[in-house]
This record gives C-alpha cells, sequence and structure tokens, in this order.
C-alpha cells in the first residue's frame, strides 16, 4: 500500500505538566514516558466519511486531549499518556481489517477503536477478538449481537439490536395512530447494506404485528447519489409515514428530495444522519418533526461541559446521538483500565462487563454486552434531537411532522 493510502497520525499531547508542578510531590501520581498506544482504522473517505467524521472521530481526539490534558492514564502508579496511530480504512471492509492487522502487527499497539458503521465492525471483529482486544462499538447495530457475543465475548455494543429500533419506531407510530396524528399507510426504502438490510427486515416484521399497511416497500445500492427516484415512488403511495434507513449522505438526500417535491408525510423517518451536526445546518427549521435513530437529553451538567469542550476543540457542536454514547465508551475503557492497573487485556474486558462506570451519558453498564437504556427514537423538536423512546426521564413526546417550509 502506498504512504497516501496510509497516513500515519501521532497525537501526543503534553498536557497536565502545569498542574501537576502546582500539587505537592506526594499528591502526584508518577508520570511515565511510555505511552499508551492507541489505534483505529476508521473512514475518511468513501461512504462512510460523513458519519465517521461527524460522530467517532472529533469524540475520538476530544477523549484523547481530555485524557492527556489531565497527565493521562491511571495505570498502577504511574500515569501513561495517549499515543494514537490512524488509518483511512477508504469505507472498505477488506482495508480495514489490513489497517487492524497492521497496527496489532506492525505498530504494536496497546488497544484498537473500531470502525464506522454496522458492516465495517462486523469485518474486523475476528481480528479484534484474536488479540483479547476491547471492542466497545459506538456504531453497531445488530440482531446478531447476542449470538456473536458467545464467540466474540471482547465485542460490546453501546447501540441497541435493529429489532430494538424498529419496534421502538413502530411502538412511537402506533401510539400516535391512536391519538389520530397518523393513519396506517407506510412507504418504506432502505439502503442495501448490513445496516439497511437488518433494520429493513426487523421492520417488516414491527409494521406487520402492528397492523400498518406497508404500501412500498424499496431498496437502493449504497453507491445510488440520487434519491429523487425513491422519493417520488414513495409519493405516488400517499403514504402516513416514510420511514428510510439510510446512512448520512442517503439521509440528507431523501430528506432534500422530500422537501423540493413537497412529499409531507406526518411521520418522516431517516437515519442513520439524522442527529449530525450537518443535517440541522443544512435544513434549519425544516428539522422540526423529523425523526430517526437515537436522540438525547443532553440536559445534565456532564453532557453539556462535553458540549463546550467538543465545541472547543473541533469548532462544531457533537452529533446529537451516537457522539455522546462514543464519549462514554472511551471513559469506561479508561476507567477499566485504571479498575485493572495494567495493560491486561482479557482482564479489562471482564471489567468491561461486569462494572458500573460514571460517563458524561449517565451510569452505564452493559447488560450481556450491550448498553442498557439508551435511546432508540429521536426527534426534532426546537432544534434538539431529543429521546422519544423509550419512555424513560427525559424523554419527549412525539408531534407530527409539519408540512416543509420554503427555503
Amino acid at each position: 500500500m502506498t504512504s497516501h493510502q496510509h497516513r500515519r497520525d501521532f497525537v501526543r499531547v503534553l498536557g497536565g505538566a502545569a498542574l501537576a508542578a502546582s500539587v505537592p510531590a506526594a499528591l502526584v501520581r508518577a508520570q511515565t514516558s511510555d505511552p499508551i498506544k492507541i489505534g483505529y482504522a476508521i473512514s475518511k473517505t468513501g461512504p462512510f466519511a460523513g458519519g465517521a467524521a461527524s460522530a467517532q472521530i472529533p469524540t475520538y481526539k476530544l477523549w484523547v486531549d481530555d485524557v492527556n490534558k489531565a497527565g493521562g492514564v491511571a495505570v498502577g502508579a504511574s500515569k501513561r499518556r495517549v499515543e494514537v496511530i490512524e488509518y483511512d480504512d477508504r469505507s472498505q471492509p477488506e482495508e480495514a481489517v489490513r489497517a487492524i492487522e497492521r497496527l496489532v502487527n506492525q505498530d504494536k499497539v496497546d488497544f484498537l477503536l473500531p470502525p464506522w458503521g454496522t458492516g465495517m465492525n462486523l469485518a474486523v471483529a475476528p481480528a479484534f477478538h484474536k488479540g483479547n482486544f476491547p471492542m466497545i462499538m459506538p456504531s453497531c447495530i445488530t440482531d446478531r449481537m447476542p449470538e456473536l457475543v458467545k464467540r466474540w465475548d471482547n465485542m460490546f455494543s453501546l447501540l441497541a439490536t435493529a429489532s430494538s429500533y424498529s419496534d421502538a419506531v413502530v411502538a412511537v407510530m402506533s401510539q400516535m395512530r391512536t391519538e389520530g396524528k397518523i393513519g396506517s399507510k407506510v412507504a418504506m426504502v432502505n439502503v442495501t447494506d448490513q445496516f439497511g438490510l437488518e433494520l429493513a427486515a426487523a421492520a417488516r416484521k414491527s409494521l406487520k404485528a402492528a397492523k400498518f399497511e406497508l404500501v412500498l416497500d424499496s431498496s437502493y445500492p449504497i453507491t445510488s447519489q440520487d434519491m429523487t427516484p425513491l422519493i417520488a415512488n414513495a409519493q405516488r403511495t400517499n403514504p402516513d409515514i416514510f420511514l428510510g434507513f439510510s446512512y448520512p449522505p442517503d439521509t440528507l438526500g431523501l430528506t432534500e428530495s422530500a422537501r423540493v417535491r413537497g412529499f409531507n408525510p406526518k411521520l418522516f423517518y431517516a437515519g442513520v444522519g439524522t442527529a449530525l451536526p450537518l443535517y440541522a445546518q443544512k435544513f434549519g427549521a425544516n428539522t422540526e418533526g423529523v425523526m430517526g435513530p437515537g436522540g438525547w437529553n443532553p440536559d445534565t451538567e456532564a453532557l453539556r461541559a462535553y458540549v463546550a469542550r467538543h465545541t472547543a476543540l473541533t469548532g462544531q457542536p457533537p452529533e446529537q446521538w451516537v457522539s455522546a454514547l462514543c464519549y462514554a465508551g472511551l471513559q469506561a475503557l479508561q476507567q477499566a483500565i485504571e479498575k485493572v492497573g495494567k495493560i491486561d487485556r482479557p482482564a479489562i474486558v471482564k471489567a468491561l462487563g461486569s462494572t458500573t462506570f460514571d460517563t458524561v451519558a449517565g451510569a452505564l453498564k452493559f447488560d450481556n454486552h450491550i448498553l442498557a437504556g439508551g435511546w432508540t427514537v429521536g426527534q426534532w423538536q426546537g432544534g434538539t434531537f431529543f429521546g422519544i423512546a423509550p419512555k424513560q426521564k427525559g424523554a419527549k413526546e412525539p408531534v407530527a411532522k409539519p408540512a416543509w417550509k420554503a427555503a
């Protein structure tokens, strides 16, 4: 592979020195020049780059910055700063696997961080497991998780299963139908990637069980760029509900095509990508009422402080779903390392599965390797992508989407 295909970036932020100098020596944990090497391969180019650049890459950088400014990760009697080695997987599973193998065999990293997207995570999972690397995934949605963790017990998902998302949005639809806000006709489209195929398959079962009428069930390849034909076909069916299981570029395209054509179902759901800052920047007031997977409730001191640090470091606010979960997962990794007290990956994996961690997203605990209690449906209301399902503290009530406003 050529050097421009695999750029190697080292992050060495030597924070914490000034703080240490102001504290009595007896209270300062000894620092060592031997860093913790963390590597990742992630999509900087290709169709997954938009999601990775918004939800994961900035969060990885923020966590490294925060850790190093605090003097590093406490490992036994010393604090060790973090050094990062990163590669572009170019949104190609084979490239991701090669990059991970290089990080492990040549760069000799201590820990690996996951790529972006369901298919990419599943592609590199065997390589993570081979080296007993903890794999805390911020962007993998699959119904196979209960099966996979029996084979790869180092895997942890910060998102729910595909069925959890489909069941949740259909439950929201059922509530709104009962309240007289929407009818029963559904137009559904999905990208033919692991994520889209699983979500659509799960949704078909949920819709049938809830007695919704699926008037359009269409799929499209990940290489598609023009979403207008999909929206035109959906519009001809005159549905009450539009469901799009899509990646960020497609989510933007579906929304723009619906706006331009005046396609105004009372429930418009698309994603992933709905929670991205770019989505809010592009559509402004037209985000109001749009639904998608995930969501959040940023009304805690920890999350507000996280948003402020993220904005200050990256120049933009975080994505309003995966970003905070991604950061919380990194906090869990750090706390597990510190609990074990040494770079012992099997012991750290065990700690991840048996410990409740204090994070920006609140108490984080994995239930059979899946984060319990996360948001599964979000909706833009008043400029925030609030969680509306499941029904828990901070959840907003769903509202019918207003008609698109003129650009």
